[in-house]
């Protein structure tokens, strides 16, 4: 098998001088596949970390769909992103929506600004009267552009809704 603890092992080399790539032996080392190799040719966790740091150059690999396909999903999570990596300008379409509406029968509310696809945070009533603010979140659902609706459900009329939205579109 050409591959052994994580390093190429040329035909030449023999088994017994064959050991693991040592940091030393890094500057000397020549990345070098023939027309045998195949990804069955690698162990199973063959590259460590460290082999992986001494051999690769930072910024060796281009970050576009080919090489991100290359690697396991969660491969990249939250804990590798810096400080201030994604502010709300790199977001498309924004961040949150949100909005004061007069309340109504039971059915559609207009919401300027909301679309299928964005996603509802909450949609809180405020009482005209006594100004008990009442979660009725479960009740409402997008159901197209600029309209939310709660068909069947609580009539808030002389009320405000307060609406809270994730802006997904």
């Amino acid at each position: 098998m050409p591959w052994k603890n994580g390093r190429y092992v040329t035909r030449q080399v023999s088994e017994r001088r064959a050991g693991p790539l040592r940091a030393s032996k890094a500057s000397r080392f020549k990345f070098r596949m023939d027309s045998d190799f195949t990804t069955d040719s690698v162990e199973a966790d063959a590259f460590t970390n460290d082999i992986l740091k001494t051999l690769i150059k930072t910024g060796a690999f281009v970050a576009d769909v080919a090489t991100r396909g290359l690697f396991a999903a969660g491969f990249v999570n939250s804990t590798l992103l810096a400080a201030d990596a994604v502010l709300k300008t790199n977001l498309n379409g924004g961040f949150m929506g949100q909005a004061v509406i007069s309340g109504g029968s039971a059915g559609n509310h207009t919401v300027t600004g909301i679309a299928s696809g964005d996603e509802l945070v909450y949609v809180y009533e405020q009482n005209g009267t006594s100004g008990i603010i009442t979660d009725l979140t479960s009740e409402f659902s997008i159901t197209g552009t600029n309209t939310i609706n709660n068909n069947g459900g609580t009539s808030t009329s002389g009320d405000k809704l307060v609406v809270l939205y994730l802006d997904l579109t």
